[in-house]
């Protein structure tokens, strides 16, 4: 018995294929069976054999083998499969950042998963998709290679938490739905069909009677909420037995339990959407579904008490039970058995919520597009009124019986067009229970959820002629009779199809009939006719339809044949819903909140949001309430990004935080209700356990006080990346919005590749209005006037060096004395911000490539707000007289990082030409990006002024409006001051440090101005409070420690003169207190300032701890000095002492914490170590003032 290698054209023979013995006597047929069964091959009639050939041949020249007696000639044998190369499923790649291919899908699911399978074949991946009825035979097989696994990844998964195990969610491998299926499938048997036919027609009669009531009123009215009575009314008396009196009038109302039903599985589709990361979250949605869920609960309760005191008295065998019992609910609490047994309690709650479900869901939608066919293709609808006439059904027949039904072959073709184009249900999902290799060669995974996108299986042109046309009549061909028999499964197939399909088919033939025989439909709609994304079966959201009587029955004719229009079938498009306001809402000190809002405003315009406004949070309707309630009594949507430092929030937020924490304590839980949010937060790692304590305190309380948090808090870290973090965040939160609005991201329905969530805001030509001013002198030395509010002007009086000119490290270290007016008034270890300015160098670079005439005045005579981030150039210039030279000084942030929006439209003013298709593709990647640490474009250009050096043609892509839409403004630096107005109330000094200037681009922007700036230089600077618990003590017994590292001493030289201008001593020089500071940096090469501080030393004033991180001694850093004093340190907080740290958050904050709470376990023997440290922090006795 030969033994021959065989494998898959492609592969290795030796490395990947598999031996098989093949004997004289097989067939081909059962060669290829076994071949399968080896390689996991769906269907063996798609394998071919050829013979052994170089693997990267063609497919198509390899030569065939195609008897036993050729194959045994071989050792090896190649195959493919349906004539292919096996390969992995095609479908788009990478998708758009952080949420992959949704834009693929959502919300037009059905015309992206036709554009999806037109463009990579008959099986795509995104989610898995086919179209081949090939395919969707194997998938919808229930056997070795698929089954219904509905786990997180099914569109069934948010159902399934509320009906565990129904008929429609239980796993295939889940004993209850075997027992289940064996039980519903006799209910839904034939036999049991005779016995629902009489209260099907029933309902359809009372349907009629509405109608005539709707016709005798001459309105229109919405289609889709009357399929939904009579498929409710219907689907309630066969299921629970009782009328639901949905059909007594045309004013009745839709009966609660299906209220309740369609909301549940409203938030189920909602859930879905949103994805496994919001649903793993606490959120309203699933809140709501809960709610549902009891709320069914109660009502199956109820009336299984009813049924059981009313209905059958007897349990009996399930074929009896069939046809015996008064209602579903009645089958399934007395039918048995073989061995007896009843269903489980728990599957009858489940199992009669989903047949009130399914029973209304498909067929009110399926009953909506037949009477959209009526209105759309009226000569089909007069062929099938005269097909009812010729059949002997009149409007005043008493009946219409089963046997009727199965003689009206039009009616039946009439609806199997309807569903072939506009079934309602459209992704049955099985998943791949190993790797298979599917008709076509494209294997699948194991795992895989597979979709059957059966609307675009059954207009699959490959399988039917003019798809797209309304055509009734092909239902009678003979090519039809003979087609596949999966092209058209509008009930799915297999063991999981639709267990009810007999039912929902005899009940829509009943209603369609009984309308038709009475009633003309007319369609109202105003516009075209759309469909609802938000609904989980494909179903018309707008379809208005409007009743006229029938034609007289002498007035049809059965001679004359109905002449035939081909029309094509509409292709209703997704529908959207109305959008809310929306409003943008800002809090930081850095103005980085602002521009955040600023992004997302342009986002939600670009997005269709009509209504957008950019707020400070101080302004914002949520800081009223008066203005909460106006604005929560409507429809709207709050995003709100704020920052923190060092945990407290910033100035413009102080306010709000102060109105939070009075509302939490009274308990308003209806503060906010109504208001619908979401919040970024903006901080620094380096603060440690304070890094987002605003923001988590916004996101906590809103919600708290009533709020609905719409989405997830994001976080952005300035240490690391937070453009990035802000570029992941609003990314997935406008997928989600779009999902949840129906919003169609895809520019021009070529997917991810082109798609709003990846594309910056188109910029417009007169979004920036500028005029140049006539000039003739040049310009003044410093801006004349403040570059923004409250600045004022101060002028250095000295700028002194205070590291040793022969230090083996370069670096520097400033200490400048600054004259200040006397509206400039502060306490020891308040802050100076200062406006900083472009280093003069990169100026005139800029100047040159920019071909600016330097001392050129311009202003910015109008900005359109909508086109144009608030925190541009356009927006703080507009009615400004400024020189160019001032703009690119004083104004421009030349040094701040890129911005990925910025990127994107810097990469949108390129002109088309050939010579800029390398760099705008080189832009658009990088703004695309993920991680811009690791990308070495954003290591080469980390700023604005950098990137035009390194590709200086950009700038023949710039005029000054589009420079002043890119640009962001400069903003202030924060610095500590290191003096006392004790000393001298007119000076204020600084302790600067500056960056390793050997390193290009990396010297601050402010620092490296400051240590430019010498005498005379006039700065624009502007005073800040800290936090009241960052001043001294006016108690001269409390004990005060310090602790600092690096620059972050220059409060606390400031603290040192105000003691001195006090004459404070410490306790060794007569004082009545300790006054300790323990200060590390670097090297002892500081001699300037070793000689300042020792001043206080000697003086008394101080005591001075000191360490370097250079040394190589066992302790290296402040932190380590104040666990080596533990006990001083104890016994100084143990007699009312306070703490104060300042420096750098990475160097002392965190260790600082940590040595205290080791201090206050091994000394005080504190059991809460972290609550007794929070403690003094709150009693103002632990105070920070660190930076990141």
């Amino acid at each position: 018995m030969p033994a021959i290698i065989f494998y898959l054209h492609g592969t290795s023979a030796q490395a990947n294929g598999i031996t098989i013995d093949v004997q004289k006597g097989d067939t081909i047929q059962q060669l290829r069976k076994t071949v399968a069964e080896k390689f996991s091959i769906a269907l063996p009639a798609t394998i071919s054999f050829h013979v052994h050939a170089a693997g990267d041949m063609n497919p198509s020249d390899l030569k065939p083998l195609d008897a036993i007696d050729a194959i045994l000639g071989e050792s090896s044998v190649s195959i493919l499969v349906s004539g292919k190369k096996v390969r992995p499923v095609p479908g788009p790649s990478g998708g758009i950042p952080f949420i992959g291919g949704y834009s693929e899908i959502y919300p037009d699911f059905l015309g992206n998963y036709k554009r999806l399978l037109q463009k990579y074949g008959h099986i795509v991946h995104s989610v898995y998709l086919t179209d081949d009825p090939d395919c969707a035979g194997v998938v919808l097989s229930e056997g070795e290679f698929f089954s219904k696994q509905v786990g997180e990844n099914h569109p069934l998964f948010p159902l399934k938490m509320s009906f565990q195990n129904g008929l429609f969610t239980a796993d295939s491998n889940d004993p209850e739905w075997s027992t289940s299926h064996k039980f519903m499938m006799t209910a839904m048997g034939a036999k049991a069909m005779r016995n629902y036919a009489r209260t099907m027609d029933h309902t359809a009669n009372r349907l009629v009677e509405c109608f005539e009531e709707l016709l005798e009123r001459g309105k229109s009215f919405d289609a889709f909420s009357w399929g939904l009575r009579a498929a409710a009314q219907t689907i309630g008396e066969v299921g629970v037995g009782i009328d639901f009196k949905m059909l007594d009038n045309a004013d009745s109302s839709v009966a609660d339990i299906f209220t309740i039903i369609a909301e549940n599985v409203r938030l189920s589709q909602t859930l879905f959407r949103r994805g496994r990361i919001y649903r793993a979250l606490p959120n309203p949605e699933r809140s709501a579904q809960k709610a549902t869920e009891r709320d069914m609960a109660t009502f199956v309760d109820v009336q299984k008490s009813r049924v059981l005191e009313t209905g059958t008295s007897k349990d009996m065998p399930y074929q009896e039970a069939a046809v015996s019992t008064n209602s579903l609910l009645d089958y399934m609490l007395h039918a048995t058995d073989e061995e007896g047994k009843k269903m489980e309690v728990n599957a009858v709650h489940n199992n009669i919520l989903t047949f009130l479900a399914a029973g209304q869901v498909t067929t009110s939608s399926a009953l909506a597009w037949l009477w959209f066919c009526l209105a759309t293709f009226p000569a089909q609808a007069r062929k099938l009124y005269t097909s009812l006439i010729a059949a002997g059904l009149r409007a005043d027949s008493k009946e219409i019986t089963p046997e009727q039904l199965a003689k009206l072959e039009y009616l039946d073709w009439f609806i199997k067009e309807m569903q072939r184009l506009y079934n309602p249900p459209f992704q049955p999902t099985r998943q791949a229970q190993k790797d298979v290799i599917m008709p076509g060669g494209i294997l699948v995974p194991k795992g895989a959820q597979v979709t059957v996108a059966l609307h675009a299986l059954m207009i699959n042109p490959e399988h039917w002629k003019d798809p797209l046309t309304f055509n009734p009549e092909r239902w009678g061909t003979e090519e039809v009779r003979k087609r596949h028999q999966h092209a058209y499964i509008p009930f799915a197939a297999g063991a999981r199809g639709c267990i009810g399909f007999n039912f929902a088919l005899q009940e829509i033939k009943i209603i369609l009939a009984r309308v038709v025989l009475n009633f003309q439909v007319e369609n109202t709609t105003e516009g075209a006719v759309i469909y609802d994304p938000e609904f989980p079966l494909y179903r018309p959201l707008n379809f208005s339809m409007k009743l006229h009587k029938q034609v007289e029955v002498s007035a049809v004719t059965f001679d004359k044949p109905i002449v035939e229009e081909k029309i094509q079938a509409p292709q209703p498009s997704v529908g959207t819903k109305n959008l809310p306001k929306f409003w943008a809402v800002h809090a930081s000190n850095t103005g980085s909140c602002e521009g955040m809002a600023g992004d997302a405003a342009a986002k939600a315009r670009q997005l269709g949001f009509a209504d957008v406004q950019i707020v400070p949070l101080a302004d914002s309707p949520l800081s009223d309430p008066t203005r909460t309630a106006e604005v929560a009594a409507g429809s709207n949507f709050f995003v709100i990004c704020v920052a923190t430092y060092n945990g407290e929030p910033p100035d413009a937020g102080l306010a709000f935080s102060e109105t939070l924490d009075i509302e939490m304590k009274a308990g308003n839980d209806s503060r906010f209700s109504g208001i619908n949010f979401c919040v970024f937060g903006a901080g620094n790692t380096q603060w440690g356990p304070t890094y987002q304590a605003f923001p988590n305190k916004v996101d906590a309380d809103l919600a708290a006080l009533g709020g609905n948090r719409i989405f997830e808090k994001g976080s952005g870290d300035a240490n690391a990346d937070q453009d990035g973090d802000f570029t992941d965040w609003s990314t997935r939160l406008w997928a989600a919005t779009a999902a949840n609005f129906g919003i169609d991201i895809n520019l021009t329905g070529a997917g991810s590749e082109n798609n709003i969530l990846s594309h910056s805001p188109e910029y417009a030509q007169d979004s920036v209005k500028v005029i140049y001013l006539p000039t003739t002198s040049s310009g003044a030395a410093s801006v004349p006037q403040p570059p923004v509010p409250e600045f004022v002007q101060a002028t250095v009086r000295s700028n002194i060096e205070l590291v040793d000119e022969d230090t083996p490290k370069p670096r520097s270290m400033r200490l400048l004395t600054i004259d200040i007016p006397q509206s400039f008034t502060y306490r020891e270890g308040d802050h100076m911000d200062v406006f900083p300015e472009n280093d003069p160098v990169i100026v005139e670079h800029l100047l040159t490539a920019f071909d600016f005439v330097a001392d050129a005045v311009f202003m910015v005579k109008d900005v359109v707000d909508a086109d144009v981030n608030p925190k541009s150039l356009a927006f703080l210039l507009r009615d400004r007289h400024v020189t160019l030279r001032e703009l690119l000084t004083y104004y421009a942030d030349l040094s701040g990082p890129l911005q990925r929006n910025s990127l994107l439209l810097i990469s949108s003013f390129l002109p088309v030409d050939a010579k800029f298709q390398s760099l705008r593709e080189t832009l658009t990647d990088a703004g695309s990006t993920l991680d811009p640490t690791d990308d070495e474009f954003f290591q080469k250009n980390r700023n604005f002024a950098q990137l035009i050096i390194n590709y200086p043609m950009l700038a023949q892509a710039f005029d000054l409006p589009k420079l002043l839409t890119i640009l962001r403004a400069t903003q202030p630096r924060r610095y500590s001051i290191a003096s006392s107005p004790l000393a001298d109330s007119r000076v204020a000094k600084l302790f600067v440090g500056v960056e390793d200037s050997r390193v290009a681009d990396y010297e601050g922007l402010c620092s490296g101005f400051l240590k430019r700036a010498g005498a005379g230089h006039i700065l624009w600077v502007r005073h800040r409070s800290s936090q009241d618990s960052f001043h001294l003590p006016t108690d001269p017994t409390i004990p005060v420690t310090m602790v600092a590292a690096g620059t972050g001493i220059s409060a606390f030289l400031g603290f040192m003169e105000h003691r001195r201008a006090l004459g404070m001593k410490t306790e060794e020089s007569g004082g009545q207190a300790p006054f300790r500071l323990f200060y590390g940096i670097s090297r002892p090469d500081m001699a300037a300032l070793k000689g300042l501080v020792h001043g206080y030393v000697d003086d008394g004033t101080m005591i001075l701890e000191t360490v370097y991180s250079s040394d190589n001694s066992a302790r290296r850093f402040a932190q380590q000095l104040l666990t080596r004093d533990g006990v001083k340190v104890w016994n100084d907080l143990s007699n009312n002492g306070r703490v104060y740290v300042c420096g750098s958050a990475a160097r002392v904050g965190a260790g600082v914490r940590n040595s205290l709470m080791h201090i206050g376990e091994q000394i005080g023997g504190v059991a809460d170590a972290s609550g007794w440290l929070a403690g003094l922090k709150k009693e103002g006795r632990y105070s920070e003032d660190i930076f990141g």
